[in-house]
Protein backbone atom coordinates (compact mmCIF):
# COMPACT_ATOMS: atom_id res chain seq x y z
CA UNK A 1 0.00 0.00 0.00
CA UNK A 2 1.12 3.50 -1.25
CA UNK A 3 0.53 6.88 0.50
CA UNK A 4 2.95 9.85 -0.45
CA UNK A 5 5.12 7.58 -1.36
CA UNK A 6 5.60 6.10 1.80
CA UNK A 7 5.12 2.29 1.64
CA UNK A 8 2.84 0.91 4.72
CA UNK A 9 4.12 -2.95 5.34
CA UNK A 10 2.70 -2.62 8.97
CA UNK A 11 0.40 -1.06 11.96
CA UNK A 12 -0.52 2.16 11.83
CA UNK A 13 -0.54 4.25 15.39
CA UNK A 14 -3.11 6.56 15.30
CA UNK A 15 -4.63 9.22 18.35
CA UNK A 16 -8.11 10.37 17.64
CA UNK A 17 -9.40 13.59 18.69
CA UNK A 18 -11.71 14.38 21.42
CA UNK A 19 -15.01 15.32 20.85
CA UNK A 20 -14.81 13.51 17.47
CA UNK A 21 -17.54 11.33 16.31
CA UNK A 22 -15.55 7.66 17.09
CA UNK A 23 -16.38 5.87 13.83
CA UNK A 24 -16.26 9.31 11.71
CA UNK A 25 -12.61 9.66 13.49
CA UNK A 26 -11.90 6.16 11.77
CA UNK A 27 -12.77 6.29 8.71
CA UNK A 28 -10.50 10.12 8.32
CA UNK A 29 -7.73 8.14 10.06
CA UNK A 30 -8.00 5.08 7.04
CA UNK A 31 -8.63 7.64 4.23
CA UNK A 32 -5.36 9.48 5.60
CA UNK A 33 -3.22 6.34 5.24
CA UNK A 34 -5.60 5.09 2.20
CA UNK A 35 -6.43 2.06 3.98
CA UNK A 36 -9.30 0.45 1.62
CA UNK A 37 -8.49 -3.19 3.47
CA UNK A 38 -7.49 -3.29 7.25
CA UNK A 39 -8.12 -4.51 10.49
CA UNK A 40 -8.66 -1.77 13.25
CA UNK A 41 -8.37 -1.87 16.83
CA UNK A 42 -9.27 0.99 19.34
CA UNK A 43 -9.07 1.31 23.17
CA UNK A 44 -9.94 5.07 24.93
CA UNK A 45 -12.63 6.10 26.46
CA UNK A 46 -16.29 7.83 25.15
CA UNK A 47 -18.39 11.12 26.31
CA UNK A 48 -21.51 9.16 24.94
CA UNK A 49 -22.07 5.86 23.53
CA UNK A 50 -24.30 4.79 20.92
CA UNK A 51 -24.33 1.29 20.09
CA UNK A 52 -26.53 -1.11 17.68
CA UNK A 53 -27.84 -4.71 17.22
CA UNK A 54 -28.88 -6.42 14.34
CA UNK A 55 -32.37 -8.17 14.35
CA UNK A 56 -31.97 -10.85 11.66
CA UNK A 57 -35.66 -11.70 11.88
CA UNK A 58 -36.33 -8.22 10.89
CA UNK A 59 -33.58 -7.01 9.08
CA UNK A 60 -33.06 -4.09 10.97
CA UNK A 61 -30.41 -2.51 13.14
CA UNK A 62 -31.90 -1.37 17.03
CA UNK A 63 -30.22 1.27 18.33
CA UNK A 64 -29.31 2.00 22.27
CA UNK A 65 -27.68 5.60 23.77
CA UNK A 66 -25.77 6.06 26.59
CA UNK A 67 -25.33 9.42 28.10
CA UNK A 68 -22.54 8.52 30.38
CA UNK A 69 -18.97 8.47 30.30
CA UNK A 70 -17.59 4.34 29.49
CA UNK A 71 -14.28 3.72 28.80
CA UNK A 72 -13.52 0.76 25.72
CA UNK A 73 -11.93 -2.22 26.82
CA UNK A 74 -11.90 -3.63 23.50
CA UNK A 75 -12.77 -2.05 20.02
CA UNK A 76 -12.28 -4.63 16.91
CA UNK A 77 -13.27 -4.43 13.00
CA UNK A 78 -12.70 -3.78 9.69
CA UNK A 79 -12.03 -1.02 6.86
CA UNK A 80 -13.25 -1.71 3.26
CA UNK A 81 -15.15 0.46 1.07
CA UNK A 82 -18.66 1.44 0.74
CA UNK A 83 -19.92 3.67 -2.23
CA UNK A 84 -16.05 4.53 -2.82
CA UNK A 85 -15.30 6.07 0.61
CA UNK A 86 -13.35 3.68 3.73
CA UNK A 87 -16.06 2.19 6.19
CA UNK A 88 -15.13 1.06 9.50
CA UNK A 89 -17.42 -1.62 11.04
CA UNK A 90 -16.49 -1.56 14.45
CA UNK A 91 -17.53 -3.80 17.42
CA UNK A 92 -17.35 -2.11 20.92
CA UNK A 93 -16.94 -3.80 24.61
CA UNK A 94 -17.23 -0.91 26.66
CA UNK A 95 -17.41 -0.62 31.17
CA UNK A 96 -19.14 1.07 32.98
CA UNK A 97 -17.68 3.32 36.44
CA UNK A 98 -19.20 0.40 38.45
CA UNK A 99 -17.15 -2.16 35.95
CA UNK A 100 -20.09 -3.57 34.25
CA UNK A 101 -19.89 -4.47 30.50
CA UNK A 102 -21.54 -3.32 27.35
CA UNK A 103 -21.20 -3.96 24.07
CA UNK A 104 -22.49 -4.25 20.53
CA UNK A 105 -22.11 -2.49 17.30
CA UNK A 106 -20.55 1.24 17.27
CA UNK A 107 -22.81 3.59 15.69
CA UNK A 108 -22.49 7.21 14.83
CA UNK A 109 -22.96 9.17 17.67
CA UNK A 110 -20.58 7.57 19.91
CA UNK A 111 -18.16 10.44 21.55
CA UNK A 112 -14.14 10.27 22.09
CA UNK A 113 -13.14 11.49 25.13
CA UNK A 114 -9.72 9.35 24.42
CA UNK A 115 -8.91 7.33 22.12
CA UNK A 116 -5.52 5.42 20.52
CA UNK A 117 -6.24 3.44 17.23
CA UNK A 118 -4.08 0.97 15.15
CA UNK A 119 -4.71 0.41 11.59
CA UNK A 120 -3.26 -2.40 9.92
CA UNK A 121 -3.91 -2.48 6.73
CA UNK A 122 -3.76 -5.89 4.20
CA UNK A 123 -1.85 -6.09 1.20
CA UNK A 124 -4.50 -6.78 -2.19
CA UNK A 125 -7.04 -5.14 -3.79
CA UNK A 126 -9.53 -3.06 -1.98
CA UNK A 127 -12.13 -4.97 -0.25
CA UNK A 128 -15.71 -3.50 -1.20
CA UNK A 129 -19.07 -4.03 0.48
CA UNK A 130 -22.18 -4.37 -1.36
CA UNK A 131 -25.82 -5.35 -0.17
CA UNK A 132 -26.05 -9.05 0.60
CA UNK A 133 -30.11 -9.98 -0.06
CA UNK A 134 -30.15 -13.25 2.38
CA UNK A 135 -28.91 -10.96 5.43
CA UNK A 136 -30.06 -7.40 4.28
CA UNK A 137 -26.71 -6.30 4.79
CA UNK A 138 -23.92 -4.83 3.25
CA UNK A 139 -21.36 -7.10 3.25
CA UNK A 140 -18.03 -7.73 1.29
CA UNK A 141 -18.51 -8.85 -2.18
Amino acid sequence: METDGISLKGPVLIRLPKGKDLLEALAEAAASINATKAHVAVIGALEKTKLGYYLQDERRYVDFSFDEHVEILCGQGNISLKDGKPFVHLHLTLSRKDCSCLGGHAMAGSIIFAAEACITPVAGDALVRGFDEPTGLFLWK
